[in-house]
């Protein structure tokens, strides 16, 4: 084997393991906000469960909050689903697309809970 040879197979190889760090990568960052919209999911549904009980227990509340905390888990079940499917096809094709940017990341329009 020449030199040319040596570095060509060293190059191809450098670049496979490039190809295939920067798709862990990816999945990492995809997995990272499947679980922030799970618990943004979570959170929701927490408050959504204590409105509830505050109505059931003769409390006063704007039926306003409980159709947004509605709307808000609607929304995030869609952007879970689109990551859920995201991280399948790309599992399943090998190649990495850039990250779908949910439609409501950093709005919490009826989710009132401190977010850490």
């Amino acid at each position: 084997m020449t030199r040319s040879t040596i570095f060509d197979r060293l190059n191809q190889e450098l670049e496979a393991f490039g190809k295939k760090a920067q798709a862990a990568l990816d999945e990492g960052k995809l997995q990272i906000e499947l679980l922030r919209m799970r618990r943004r999911q979570d959170n929701a549904a927490r408050d959504l469960g204590l409105l509830v009980y505050q109505r059931e227990r003769g409390g006063e509340l704007e039926p306003r909050r409980i159709d947004a905390l509605m709307l808000r888990l609607d929304d995030l079940k869609a952007d879970i689903a689109r990551l859920e499917l995201q991280i399948e096809e790309a599992r399943k094709s090998g190649a990495w697309r850039a990250p779908m940017t949910p439609t409501n990341v950093g709005s919490d329009r009826a989710d009132s809970s401190a977010e850490g």
